[in-house]
């Protein structure tokens, strides 16, 4: 049987109509009825009873739509899935995170993201400072929240989901703790911790820049691979670290204290992906991440999740 004859006369033992099941299958009720004819001269016999006014499914007609509506339905999600999985929405996709505002974030898209598209998986990790972009080259995972600036030209940067103000964090023994904020100039008063040396450079240079804006210079302490690393050192008095206002809801410890930097841009934060690798299920958990983002962003005015 050819696929239109299948659809034919599963419309009109549905509709129990002719003129509705062409309206259905977008052809004439005339080419409708020739097809169920058709159909009842190979099988040998009738296959719905007609009136005027009526038309009802015979014994025959039962049986035979009994027995062709699950293969036919059957056929129909192989077909979806594969139309799925070209368009890369099939099997799981890998989301990363960096700290725990992101992660809220990203589990509350992957809610989203799973309710609409049921046979895609999402898997969350966490990562750290020093793999978030070496698990995206090395295809371990497929996107990543994370801060920018991103200016890799084999990464893509989708657009930034929240922004939050920026803070030094410190010793509480440092003398800056007492200060009520800090300006850019007194980085020059630290030490600054520095990010891994796989970290992306524009990152880096954002988070742990070599000089103030008059040119003063800025000391770098050792490297860190991740952000409790960074605080155990910090709380040891070690050095100091540039961090997102996001720190005094999640990381908050008598021994690091977090003042503001009056003069510092904020902190932005975004999924980014390899641009070889990006498909169309990425582009809709990014989209979700954007709709899940703008109400709580309107109905707070915060800058942080």
């Amino acid at each position: 049987m050819e696929t239109y004859e299948i659809e034919a006369f599963l419309a009109v033992a549905e509709e129990l109509h002719f003129g509705r099941s062409a309206e259905r299958l977008g052809v004439s009720t005339g080419r409708v009825s020739q097809i169920i004819r058709k159909l009842e001269r190979r099988v040998g016999a009738s296959l719905f009873d007609r009136t005027s006014r009526l038309v009802t499914l015979t014994t025959i007609g039962t049986l035979f739509h009994d027995d062709l509506r699950p293969g036919h339905e059957q056929v129909q999600r192989a077909l979806e899935r594969a139309i799925m999985a070209a368009r890369g929405f099939e099997g799981p996709l890998r989301v990363g995170f960096l700290g725990a505002a992101a992660g809220a974030l990203v589990l509350e898209t992957a809610r989203a993201y799973r309710a609409e598209h049921p046979t895609g998986d999402v898997i969350v990790h966490e990562l750290q400072m020093d793999n978030s972009f070496t698990e995206l080259r090395e295809h371990r995972t497929e996107m990543v929240l994370n801060t920018r600036p991103v200016t890799e030209p084999d990464m893509v940067a989708g657009p930034a989901l929240w922004s939050e103000p920026r803070y030094l964090a410190v010793s509480s023994r440092h003398r800056l703790a007492a200060r009520p904020e800090v300006c850019l100039e007194d980085l020059a008063r630290v030490t600054l911790l520095r990010m891994p040396a796989n970290a992306p450079a524009a990152i880096a240079d954002d988070r742990v820049p070599a000089a103030t804006p008059q040119g003063r210079p800025i000391a770098h302490g050792p490297r860190v691979a991740s952000f409790q690393e960074a605080l155990a050192l910090i709380a040891a008095d070690e050095g100091a670290f540039t961090v997102g206002g996001q720190v005094i809801r999640f990381y908050t410890r008598p021994d690091v204290t977090y003042v503001p930097i009056s003069d510092a841009p904020p902190i932005e934060w975004g999924f980014v992906w390899r641009a070889s690798h990006e498909t169309a299920r990425i582009r809709a958990f990014n989209a979700k991440a954007v709709a899940v983002r703008t109400p709580s962003r309107r109905a707070r005015g915060a800058a942080t999740p």
